[in-house]
C-alpha cells in the first residue's frame, strides 16, 4: 500500500496564511491575494480527496496544480515580486484559475470514487511468460522506434506527410517503454527488492533517451526517468538515500547539461533526415561548441519572448517553464474581449491523433501553432510554434466561461475515473499508461486530455493484447512462477 502523503489541514491552512501575507508584502493586489489563497484551498481539498500520492488521480492532478499555481506562488514570495505581475488581464486570470479548480473540486467529490467495469490490459502472467515478454517488446519497440523516428524526420525534412508506417511505428514504439517496466519490475523481483536496475534496465532506457535527443524532445528524453521512477514506486521498492541523491543529481544535469545540448542541437537537427541527425550528432559530441554558446542558445530556445516570463529575475526561465499561469494569462487576455476559437483548436488536435492510414490527409500539425498565434506568442512567420497553453486558458479560450466550468467539473474527474478504472498501476501495462498519463497532464491543454482520455487507453490496451496474445501462442518453459504479485 502506497502512503498517501496527504496535507494536514492545519499545515495548509498555515501555508496558505503564510503565502497571503508575502504577497501583500511583495505588492501584490488584495483581490489577486484572496483569489489565489482561495484557489490553494481547493487544490489541497481536492488532493487530499483524490487519495493523495497512493493514487493515479492524486498523482497526476498535482503534477497539473504544481505546474499551473503552486510552485510560481511560493517562487514570487522567495523571490519578492509580486504575483500579480507580469500576467496579463490578472484579476481575470485568477478569476478563472479560481473557478476551474472550484469546478475540479465539485467534481470529484460528486463523482470522483465512480469505478466503471472494463476490459483490463493483458499482463504477463508468469515469470517465463514475462522473461519473453521482455525479449518481443524490445525488439519490437527499437524496429518500431526506428521506423517512425525515420519517417519523422523525413515528413520534418521535406515537409511531406507521414505516411503508415510512421503510424504504425508510433503506435508500436511504445513497446520499448513497456520492455523498460518489465526489466525493472523483474530486478526487483529477482533481487528480493534489493535493486532495480541493471543491464535489462538500461538497454531500453538509453535507447528511448536517443530517439528523444534525435526527436529533439526533452520531453521524450526525461520520459524512461520518470517511468522508472514510477515503476518503482508503485512496485514498492524502498528508495535509499543514494538513489534520492542520483536522482536529485540526475534532475540536475538533466536540466543544466544535457537539455542546453539537445535545445541547442533543435535548430540544426530538425531539418535533416535521420541519417543526418545521426551524422550531426555524432559530430556535435565529437567536436563540440563553447559552453557559453550552448547556454545562450538554450535560454533563446527558451525564452521566445518576455511574455513567456512570470519573473523578473535573470536565470529564471526553467522556473518560468513550471508556472504555467504566465502562459495561461496570455491565451485569457487575449479571449477576455469576447472572441473565443470554439471547436478550431481541438479539431485540429483531435485530427491530429488519427492514424495516417485511417485518415490519410490528416493535418500534419497539432494546434500549437494555431493557439500561440492566438495569444500572439507564436508570431506568423513561425510556421509551428510550440507555445505553451493548459487546459485552463484552453477551455476559456475556446468556450469562455461554460467550457472552464464544463472542464472542471466533468472532463477533468472523468479522465481520473477512466484511468482509476482501467489501469492497475501495479501491473506492467498499468504503469506504462499511468507514468505516460502523469509525465503528460502537468500541462496538458484540451487536445491532450481527448489522446488521454480516447486514444492513449485504446492503443495501450490494444498493444497488450497483441503482445499477450502471441507470447500465449509461445510455449514458454522455465520459471512458471507468478510473475508480478
Amino acid at each position: 500500500m502506497l502512503k498517501p502523503f496527504k496535507i494536514p489541514m492545519v499545515l495548509m491552512f498555515v501555508t496558505v496564511a503564510i503565502l497571503v501575507i508575502g504577497e501583500l508584502a511583495d505588492g501584490t493586489s488584495l483581490f489577486f491575494v484572496s483569489m489565489m489563497a482561495a484557489t490553494l484551498i481547493c487544490i489541497g481539498i481536492t488532493y487530499n480527496f483524490l487519495g493523495g500520492l497512493s493514487t493515479v488521480s492524486g498523482i497526476a492532478f498535482s503534477g497539473f496544480a504544481l505546474s499551473t499555481i503552486v510552485i510560481s506562488q511560493f517562487a514570487k514570495v522567495i523571490f519578492f515580486e509580486p504575483a500579480d505581475t507580469p500576467l496579463e488581464a490578472p484579476q481575470l486570470t485568477i478569476e478563472v484559475y479560481f473557478v476551474f479548480y472550484l469546478c475540479v473540486m465539485i467534481g470529484c467529490f460528486v463523482y470522483g470514487r465512480l469505478r466503471f467495469r472494463s476490459i483490463k490490459p493483458l499482463d504477463p502472467v508468469t515469470v517465463a511468460q514475462a522473461n519473453l515478454q521482455y525479449a518481443i517488446s524490445l525488439a519490437a519497440g527499437l524496429i518500431a522506434s526506428a521506423v517512425f523516428e525515420i519517417n519523422e524526420a523525413a515528413s520534418n525534412a521535406t515537409g511531406e506527410k507521414g505516411n503508415e508506417a510512421h503510424s504504425v511505428g508510433l503506435a508500436f514504439s511504445t513497446l520499448l517503454l513497456f520492455s523498460l517496466v518489465i526489466a525493472v519490475q523483474s530486478r526487483i523481483r529477482e533481487s528480493g527488492g534489493s535493486h532495480s536496475f541493471g543491464v535489462k534496465v538500461f538497454i531500453p532506457w538509453v535507447a528511448i533517451l536517443l530517439f528523444g535527443f534525435l526527436q529533439t524532445s526533452r520531453g521524450r528524453m526525461a520520459l524512461p526517468s520518470v517511468v522508472y521512477g514510477f515503476t518503482c514506486y508503485f512496485s514498492g521498492y524502498r528508495f535509499k538515500r543514494r538513489h534520492v541523491v542520483t536522482a536529485v543529481c540526475g534532475l540536475v544535469f538533466f536540466q543544466f547539461v544535457l537539455s542546453p545540448f539537445a535545445i541547442y542541437q533543435r535548430g540544426a537537427l530538425r531539418s535533416l533526415d535521420f541519417r543526418g541527425r545521426i551524422r550531426e550528432s555524432l559530430a556535435f559530441f565529437a567536436s563540440p561548441p563553447s559552453w557559453t554558446v550552448i547556454t545562450e542558445a538554450s535560454k533563446g530556445g527558451v525564452q521566445s519572448g518576455s511574455r513567456e516570463e512570470y519573473f523578473f529575475r535573470s536565470g529564471t526561465f526553467v522556473l518560468s517553464r513550471l508556472s504555467a499561469i504566465r502562459a495561461d494569462s496570455n491565451m485569457i487576455s487575449a479571449c477576455s474581449t469576447g472572441y473565443h476559437y470554439g471547436f478550431i483548436a481541438l479539431r485540429m488536435d483531435v485530427l491530429h491523433m488519427i492514424p495516417q492510414f485511417l485518415y490519410k490527409d490528416k493535418p500534419t500539425e497539432d494546434s500549437a501553432a494555431f493557439t500561440g498565434r492566438v495569444t500572439g506568442v507564436n508570431p506568423d512567420y513561425v510556421e509551428n510554434g510550440e507555445a505553451m497553453i493548459t487546459a485552463v486558458s484552453d477551455s476559456f479560450g475556446a468556450f469562455g466561461w461554460l467550457g472552464v466550468i464544463f472542464v472542471g467539473l466533468l472532463v477533468f474527474p472523468i479522465t481520473f475515473i477512466i484511468y482509476e478504472s482501467i489501469f492497475d498501476f501495479h501491473r506492467p501495462w498499468g504503469i506504462v499508461a499511468i507514468g505516460g498519463f502523469c509525465f503528460t497532464f502537468a500541462q496538458v491543454a484540451l487536445g491532450g486530455l481527448v489522446q488521454d482520455m480516447v486514444r492513449a487507453p485504446i492503443a495501450i490496451l490494444s498493444l497488450s493484447y497483441i503482445v499477450g496474445t502471441v507470447v500465449r501462442m509461445i510455449p514458454t518453459g522455465g520459471d512458471s512462477g507468478p510473475a508480478f504479485e
